[in-house]
């Protein structure tokens, strides 16, 4: 998979690794947002790898790019500006799961915006195309979960 491993038009102060097996994706790196179609490319060549369909994997992508921007528009940056995160993505049983973790401890916080306003509709988002949402508030910052449920097995519900 040469998207995963070909580096060369990245300047070289990006902060980033990631490690993939056996239908996990675990990523760390410094969310910018010039950055987000490259981290949407690597999830959508796993969730094509993983043989993931369709309706899931366009659910997924859209899913983890609210996360991340998230990240970029509610957490403070340290020292440098940068804001690191991480990306848990599994394929499990079922469907998907993504863990989008970072440094701020802030939880969402869910909002009625304007008709027309353009921004405050993320939690309505993730509400509306995932299947089950969670966050955890840790000593290090916060985890967002969310779980997709593979079209197969919404069929059977």
């Amino acid at each position: 998979m040469k998207l995963l491993v070909d580096t060369c038009e990245r300047d070289a102060s990006v902060r980033a690794t990631s490690r993939s097996v056996d239908g996990q994706l675990d990523m760390s790196f410094d969310v910018r947002a010039e950055d987000l179609g490259t981290v949407r490319d690597i999830v959508a060549a796993h969730l094509r790898w993983w043989r993931v369909d369709n309706g899931t994997a366009f659910r997924t992508l859209t899913v983890v790019n609210e996360l991340l921007t998230n990240v970029l528009q509610h957490t403070p940056g340290d020292a440098d500006g940068c804001r690191m995160a991480s990306l848990l993505l599994q394929k499990v049983p079922d469907g998907v799961t993504a863990i989008v973790r970072d440094h701020d401890r802030c939880p969402p916080v869910y909002s009625s915006p304007a008709l027309l306003a353009e921004e405050g509709r993320g939690l309505m988002l993730l509400s509306a195309l995932a299947d089950d949402t969670s966050v955890s508030v840790t000593p290090a910052g916060k985890d967002v979960w969310v779980f997709i449920a593979t079209l197969d097995s919404t069929e059977n519900l």
